[in-house]
């Protein structure tokens, strides 16, 4: 039997938080390693920057998704946790609208999130 699907939005308490509020709480999700862990939390803040930022400057979804030639729906399920991004996509975004998007890494508590 395979693995399920990769649901980045599994990394909060509320998936409809992910990509939306700061004040996610974050969950352990059963059978994921710390690689996909982090991958989901950096997702998530990515996610609420990009949309902090296409807010910050009155610019439409569609208008990013179209400049990184994404379809606007898929790029809406990645911001909302609903699909996966790779660290390539989410520097598309960066270079799109700034590489201040970014959530900075100094260490590895900065990658994972604190579960409850």
């Amino acid at each position: 039997m395979g693995k399920p699907r990769f649901r980045p939005a599994q990394v909060v308490q509320n998936p409809r938080d992910f990509g939306r509020s700061s004040d996610a709480v974050a969950v352990r999700v059963e059978g994921w390693g710390e690689g996909e862990m982090a991958w989901a939390w950096y997702q998530h803040r990515v996610a609420l920057a990009v949309r902090a930022e296409l807010k910050a400057r009155r610019i439409q979804l569609g208008v990013l998704a179209a400049g990184v030639n994404e379809d606007e729906a898929w790029l809406e399920r990645k911001l909302r946790g609903q699909a996966p991004a790779d660290l390539g996509e989410m520097f598309e975004w960066a270079l799109r609208l700034g590489v201040n998007i970014l959530p900075l890494v100094q260490d590895r508590t900065d990658l994972l999130p604190k579960v409850e």
